[in-house]
């Protein structure tokens, strides 16, 4: 059913409002966060001339977002309309079929809002795609094929999207982890333990053409709708065995008898682990996917139910057994994978639901070998808790490739290394588990929160009673002491992997559990994916704290290309026990203690600036920025950008190069360069004080053509 509400009218007087003439003032709320932290740390301009160059003030009337006469929906680039100002967005946004739209309130094609979805999205497919607009109101999907190895739950074809009513002005989840949204999209559920839990294929998903794969789904996403009930689902298309039972996959010899026939095509969350080869089977990648996007929505009561995978090891194969459930551990609320993925302003907040049921779990515990070896002993029954908060943030390119990271690590391309990808002004809350899981190459990670709540096994919590059992997957007891497998609850902020990195105006709070071995605020470890090849993690915030206290570091990895400055947390910062360490330093944090040679031979004095700097569009949508080092003091780079005649604008720090590491090039690709808008860049050396920057000339003007 769908009810109307009063927003109709506001939607409409929003859109016709205009903007009175000589205003001075603007909302600061209503400014993108990344934009707010880069105007306190950079002090190149005024808050005016800023705020006019970004569009967000101006001299002279302004319309928002007129639409045409007629139109049966809003037909401008959503993401172009929210980040206007000198921040930029991914130009290959552009190439969605925004003007194609069917008003979903008005179609009348089905009997069900489920039925109905499927045919207006075939209409658009059949088309080249476009939007599914769905106007303000309440949305039910409780009718539909949800349950079971052979359901589906809301499948995107390629090229086709979903759209909801816009909000007035510009709302900024990351501010508080809200959206005033008028668009809601409602699932149903179905009784565990006398209790609500999602159904199998609460999902917003992809559906690959007959005889293709999901790899090939692009240009698709969901903007500007709250979601109850249910994830987003994204995913890459490997190499797949014929059944989950056959699949050789890591967890295979597990799946629950119902599931067991299941014939993976990387539609469901947990085919990877369920029906992916191994590459010493065969495995590996056929296509990541790309051009994917999950902006301006809420997600909520989202957990992912795990009904299918028994969680059980040769040690325990039953698990929990036939009518045991959880939380699925490795499936995110926002999932997406490929290049040019682009995850923004969305809320998942806190959930309600919470409940405790009783369930088969094992004791584990410390093995004799130490480090990571652990033991497994008895099963009994035990009091567990159901959790929505305890899951996975966003996950991007990352926890879904572990059956096939060798090929990735070993290629230094592909999966871990897809190219484009942003993430900026989210909000996430956790109760344990990780905030956000993310890897990539030339990737934006910026303007974030992750409100955490420490994770404490057995105590009242959501208004649950005392005395469970905190467990890692709902079987395996979580245990104090030992390596990861027993007591890492993954309770960290920023689990990151991944090339050419810029982590930047983050924040996280209370990271860590107990009993458990996690805590970690900004995380690079050789275990999680990959290497550290030239990444800059810059004015990020950690407070509070649990076990871990929110560290800042790469763990036991090869360090080539790495700046950590400006940073404030409690923990430490830097490289401990790295193999390797080429052009890496940390300087200017507030933080216990640096680690590594980071902070070793500090260069003295105010460097040069670079030279032969050049900017060139790389096809439609990507600008490929490069410069020589002039110097031999500097502490690393920061890339600028200006849009027409507004303010310069940070796209990127960068690490030294004085070692001149091959995996660590003076260069950056700008993914979020607007198309049809002149575009200059430069490049400042940088020195520990951050305003003593010196700056190169800027480049000629270029231009990036439209993609369509």
């Amino acid at each position: 059913m769908v009810f109307s509400s009063s927003f109709d009218f506001i939607g409409f007087y929003s859109t016709c409002m205009i903007r009175p003439s000589l205003s001075i003032i603007a909302r600061v709320n209503d400014v993108p966060l990344s934009f707010r932290n880069s105007m306190k740390r950079h002090r190149r301009t005024n808050w005016a001339a800023a705020l006019i160059g970004a569009g967000l003030i101006g001299f002279a009337p302004r319309l928002w977002a007129a639409e045409p006469s007629g139109a049966p929906g809003p037909t401008n680039n959503p993401i172009a309309a929210f980040y206007n100002g000198p921040e930029g967005y991914p130009a290959w946004t552009d190439g969605i079929a925004w003007e194609r739209i069917i008003d979903m309130r008005a179609y009348a094609k089905g009997k069900t809002n489920f039925e109905k979805f499927e045919n207006a999205r075939d209409e658009l497919a059949a088309q080249g795609g476009g939007v599914l607009y769905y106007p303000a109101g309440t949305y039910e999907f409780t009718e539909g094929p949800f349950d079971g190895p052979a359901g589906r739950g809301l499948m995107l074809r390629r090229g086709v999207v979903i759209r909801g009513e816009a909000p007035a002005g510009k709302p900024l989840a990351a501010r508080d982890g809200t959206l005033p949204l008028a668009t809601r999209f409602v699932f149903g559920t179905q009784k565990k333990a006398d209790h609500d839990v999602p159904r199998d294929w609460n999902l917003i998903g992809l559906m690959p053409e007959k005889g293709g794969g999901v790899g090939a789904v692009t240009h698709v996403g969901i903007a500007w709708v709250q979601v109850i009930g249910a994830t987003v689902f994204f995913g890459p298309e490997l190499k797949w065995g014929p059944t989950w039972a056959e699949g050789r996959s890591w967890k295979s010899a597990y799946a629950k008898p119902a599931w067991r026939g299941r014939v993976p095509n990387g539609t469901h969350p947990y085919d990877p682990f369920m029906g992916a080869l191994k590459s010493a089977d065969g495995g590996g990648m056929v296509g990541a996917g790309a051009n994917r996007f999950v902006f301006g929505c809420m997600i909520e009561r989202a957990a992912a139910l795990n009904d299918y995978d028994s969680c059980g090891r040769a040690e325990a194969p039953e698990g929990f057994g036939t009518n045991g459930f959880h939380m699925a551990k490795f499936t995110a609320r926002i999932a997406v994978y490929g290049s040019r993925s682009f995850v923004a302003n969305n809320g998942l907040p806190q959930s309600g639901g919470a409940f405790l049921y009783r369930q088969t779990t094992v004791e584990a515990g410390p093995g004799s070998k130490g480090g990571n070896s652990f033991r497994i002993g008895k099963s009994r029954e035990s009091t567990v808790m159901w959790d929505p908060n305890r899951t996975m943030g966003i996950d991007v390119n990352k926890d879904l490739f572990a059956m096939v990271a060798p090929e990735f690590l070993t290629a230094g391309k592909n999966g871990y290394f897809e190219e484009g990808v942003t993430v900026r002004d989210n909000w996430v809350f956790n109760h344990g588990q990780k905030g956000f899981n993310l890897s990539g190459k030339w990737v934006t990670i910026s303007g974030n929160r992750n409100e955490r709540m420490v994770l404490n096994g057995g105590k009242p919590v959501f208004g649950v009673e005392p005395g469970w059992c905190l467990t890692l997957d709902g079987f395996i007891e979580s245990s104090a002491g030992g390596g990861g497998m027993v007591s890492d609850n993954l309770a960290r902020a920023f689990d990151l992997g991944g090339s050419q990195m810029w982590i930047d105006g983050n924040s996280y709070t209370n990271t860590g559990s107990c009993p458990g071995n996690d805590g970690e605020g900004i995380l690079c470890q050789e275990h999680g994916g990959t290497h550290l090849d030239s990444w800059a993690i810059t004015h990020n915030q950690g407070h509070g704290g649990g076990n871990g206290k929110g560290f800042i570091m790469a763990w036991a990895v090869r360090v080539r290309g790495l700046l950590i400055a400006w940073n404030k947390t409690g923990a430490q910062v830097g490289a401990l026990n790295a193999p390797e360490e080429l052009d890496a330093i940390t300087v200017s944090n507030i933080c216990s203690k640096v680690v590594g040679k980071g902070d070793q031979n500090l260069p003295q004095g105010k460097p040069a600036a670079p030279q032969a700097v050049t900017a060139a569009p790389c096809g439609t949508d990507v600008v490929r920025i490069a410069w020589k080092d002039a110097s031999t003091n500097e502490i690393g780079f920061r890339v600028e950008r200006r849009i027409g005649d507004g303010p310069w604008w940070t796209i990127a720090c960068r690490p030294p190069q004085r070692e001149a590491s091959p995996a660590n090039p003076p260069e950056w690709m700008d993914f979020l360069a607007p198309s049809g808008r002149d575009l200059q860049y430069r490049v400042a050396a940088l020195s520990a004080d951050e305003a003593a920057a010196t700056a190169s000339e800027p480049t000629p003007t270029i231009r990036l053509t439209s993609p369509r």
